[in-house]
């Protein structure tokens, strides 16, 4: 009977993981590595900065800043990947600051520093994410796409997931799970392990990530022609993607929200864990999925799923509920962030263009993500974290009738 069950298992995988290239493995192992430092940082960031004295208007502006600032080098690094048709070196460039930075946060004692650190640590991932995204693409037959993108967001929440295991490894053994209650040895202990694997990850990509040879010449035009060239469509979809994100609201918020319905920070901490591991689950199978139905249903569906989660948290008073919004919350990541970059791509974009594209789509996400975060943390402070999650569920639901009009149906040829 087990023998069966591998012999059935094994083609199952196999198919799975058809068309993700090697490439794309690399880069998603180095993504799982960055991304488990990262994840060690984020979930107690926002207590850290409450514990300094931080406002919820604060924790907004802090995650609003980093991400518009980064936003803005995120176009501007695609198109020169694009013009020199060179994706690692950006690659590294991006990683490898990011990495430098986070070493920092040991040292950093006020709101205004840590909002230093997460931008220039943010800046790292405004010179690679497009670069990035582009070269898994350049790696990938364009009908496996959706595939390779959710492989890639699987990977990277996989760091996630491990990067909150050692964060409560390594609380345990400083002893917070006995108060619950982090002091600013131990952050600062937090800080120096979660750079460890940062500083792996640069490695890995100097030994193992290869530039993928183009037949195509280098992109001569300029960066204004570059941006017309993306086309009506894609612009369209431009308009879609920042009126969303202008109402997402920051899964620091999902934490705060624990705290604040009287869960302990360990609780919080394990939710998080758990909206993880479904973010991880589902993003290859849904972006397997997406290569077969077509982008813009699955886009749709995970809008309709984030304002479900937000009207959850809105009136979540208790575990069970809490539970209920953090898994939805992680079903539509799975069902969103990956399947959008090829949704981007399947928007008559030349091959030419690709690190253009993504550039602008990211960067249209990162220049709401300010403004989005200062009216969330004002509604947090004036209203409480009620309002907060409803002003989200409502962008989403008007964001669903704005897909239906104004996205494109083009979909991906379908996957063998």
């Amino acid at each position: 009977m087990r023998r069966g069950d591998r012999e059935c298992g094994e083609p199952r995988r196999r198919r799975l993981l058809a068309g993700v290239s090697t490439n794309v493995m690399v880069l998603g192992f180095v993504s799982l590595l960055t991304d488990m430092s990262s994840e060690m940082i984020i979930p107690i960031l926002p207590l850290f900065l409450v514990s300094i004295g931080a406002t919820g208007l604060i924790v907004g502006l802090v995650e609003g800043a980093a991400e518009t600032t980064a936003s803005l080098l995120k176009v501007v690094s695609g198109w020169y990947s694009d013009r020199f048709r060179k994706r690692k070196a950006f690659i590294l460039a991006g990683y490898g600051s990011s990495a430098a930075v986070k070493p920092l946060l040991i040292i950093a004692a006020s709101a205004w520093q840590i909002l230093g650190i997460r931008i220039a640590e943010r800046v790292g991932k405004g010179i690679r994410s497009a670069p990035r995204d582009a070269l898994i693409a350049d790696s990938t037959e364009s009908r496996y796409t959706g595939r390779a993108f959710g492989f890639h967001k699987a990977m990277d929440t996989t760091g996630a997931i491990l990067g909150v295991i050692l964060l409560l490894v390594v609380a345990f053994v400083l002893g917070v799970h006995a108060h619950d209650v982090y002091g600013a040895d131990d952050f600062k202990v937090i800080f120096a392990v979660a750079s460890i694997p940062a500083f792996v990850a640069v490695l890995v990509i100097i030994l193992f990530v290869r530039e993928v040879p183009s037949t195509k010449e280098a992109v001569q035009r300029t960066f204004l022609k570059g941006m017309r060239r993306l086309g009506r469509p894609f612009w369209l979809l431009m308009i879609v993607v920042m009126f969303f994100y202008l109402g997402e609201v920051n899964q620091a918020f999902f934490i705060l929200k624990a705290t604040f319905e009287g869960e302990s920070f360990t609780v919080a901490i394990l939710l998080y864990l758990m909206f993880n591991i479904v973010f991880a689950a589902l993003s290859t199978p849904l972006g397997s999925l997406s290569d077969r139905l077509g982008r813009k249903p699955l886009i749709a569906l995970s809008f309709g799923l984030f304002a479900f989660t937000c009207v959850t948290m809105s009136v979540a008073s208790s575990l069970w509920l809490l539970a209920l919004g953090f898994a939805t919350f992680g079903v539509y990541k799975a069902a969103s962030e990956g399947i959008f970059k090829a949704y981007v791509l399947d928007v008559s974009v030349p091959d030419e263009l690709r690190g253009t594209a993504l550039g602008a789509f990211h960067t249209c996400v990162g220049l709401v993500m300010l403004p989005g975060g200062i009216v969330v943390g004002l509604l947090w402070d004036s209203a409480g974290p009620g309002s907060a999650f409803l002003y989200g569920a409502a962008m989403a639901a008007v964001s669903v009738v704005l897909l239906l009009f104004l996205g494109p149906r083009r979909g991906p040829s379908p996957a063998a």
